[in-house]
């Protein structure tokens, strides 16, 4: 299946690409997605994960909705997803 991810911010400084669309397997989850990314761009998943979390104050989007109200990284993405990399805002 297809997906389309975005990377915001220092994000997309990080991995040099703000929208790619990727192939991955069927009913992958986020986390899963994470990997595939990490393997790719490399040093993605020591930016945004602490353990097996999301480091506080990142947000990842699946089609609009935070994974936090989903079912977290065990969401399970469908074909034509777009998942969204967004890292913590400053400013002030």
């Amino acid at each position: 299946m297809r997906l389309r991810v975005k990377f915001l911010a220092t994000l997309y400084d990080l991995t040099g690409v703000l929208k790619t669309e990727v192939e991955v397997p069927d009913g992958i989850t986020v986390r899963e997605l994470i990997d595939v990314l990490d393997q790719k761009f490399g040093k993605l998943k020591a930016e945004i994960l602490e353990g097996d979390k999301l480091k506080p104050m990142y947000n990842i989007l699946v089609n609009g909705r935070a994974v936090e109200w989903l079912n977290g990284l065990e969401t399970r993405l469908k074909d034509g997803d777009e998942v969204v990399f967004i890292p913590p805002a400053a400013g002030g």
